[in-house]
């Protein structure tokens, strides 16, 4: 059988030796990736037999060869081979060097190997009987010559790479759309806020009025500075007297005192009860505690929330 045949017939027809009748080293190139067109890479294997087997020469790869994966080529072609045998008593050592060079190349990086290889071995005294041995693949990167497109390097780091840089300015440019985008977010926030909301300065006209009565005694006097308060609260709101006549001025202005219409209409009727009708009749201590709440109700609508309808004393009042 001629050496070409013998290194490249299928080695499936063969079974392999036992393991315990080889011992192998492998020194493969440390250079894992940066492969172009035209490089080489050397392989060293130091592959001892002991006996009575032997290693059938003709089974070594060939000079030339190009390697193959399931019947494509790989562009990887075995460019020198050079092996030295020693032989001892009880085994046979051979020293195998092997160049391969690179004769393909992409537009982006791709994954690359020299295929596993498989050793014949034959024991003189039974030659018809033929055994392999497997010499694991090596696997490598090979990068294109001039790069098409975008290459992710992060998905092929590696130490053997130089350092890459980033482009500052770029950085630089995002970080100042970020910050700039980042204030303009507050400036709308804080608008909204203060139109719809309340913020120390603005809106507070009921809020000191519900300060100012909240812990006072429910006395007589008490409570008409309460209801005066309030109506002066509701005047410097719409900036003229506010009577039920002229209601609608109010909730056009402000439409969360839509919300608590009817207890506004159940203050004027309170505010008439004492001071115009008879005083004494009137339940100060309900008059003062109602008050609160109602004047609690003028400081979330002015600030325009919403009051919970179930707390709302008088909604149906007219």
């Amino acid at each position: 059988m001629s050496s070409s045949i013998f290194a490249y017939e299928d080695p499936k027809k063969y079974k392999a030796i036992d393991p315990s009748f080889i011992k192998i080293t492998i020194k493969d190139p440390s250079q894992k990736v940066g492969y172009t067109v035209g490089d080489t890479i050397s392989r060293e294997i130091i592959f001892t037999v002991k006996k009575p087997y032997q290693l059938v020469e003709e089974s070594l790869p060939i000079e030339g060869y190009e390697k193959r994966y399931r019947g494509q080529k790989l562009g990887v072609v075995l460019k020198n081979i050079k092996f030295i045998k020693e032989t001892e008593v009880e085994e046979t050592q051979y020293k195998i060097n092997l160049i391969y060079q690179i004769f393909t190349n992409n537009v982006v990086a791709k994954p690359a190997f020299v295929t596993a290889d498989y050793y014949r071995l034959i024991n003189p005294a039974d030659s018809e009987n033929i055994l392999k041995y497997k010499i694991p693949e090596f696997s490598f990167a090979i990068s294109p010559i001039a790069i098409f497109g975008d290459i992710k390097i992060e998905d092929d780091m590696s130490p053997f790479r130089g350092p890459f840089y980033i482009n500052i300015q770029t950085e630089n440019e995002l970080l100042k759309k970020t910050f700039f985008g980042i204030i303009l977010i507050i400036i709308i926030l804080a608008y909204i806020w203060a139109r719809f909301t309340w913020i120390p300065g603005q809106n507070k006209i009921f809020s000191t009025i519900y300060k100012n009565n909240k812990n006072t005694s429910a006395s007589p006097e008490n409570v008409k500075k309460f209801i005066t308060d309030l109506h002066s609260g509701f005047n410097r709101t719409i900036n003229q007297s506010l009577f039920e006549s002229n209601l609608g001025i109010l909730l056009e202005k402000n439409k969360s005192f839509n919300n608590i219409k009817g207890e506004i209409n159940f203050f004027f009727n309170l505010s008439r009860s004492i001071f115009f009708e008879n005083s004494k009749s009137v339940d100060y201590e309900k008059a003062h505690s109602w008050l609160k709440v109602f004047s609690l109700h003028c400081r979330m609508s002015e600030r325009r929330l919403i009051v919970d309808p179930k707390d709302i004393i008088g909604k149906n009042q007219k």
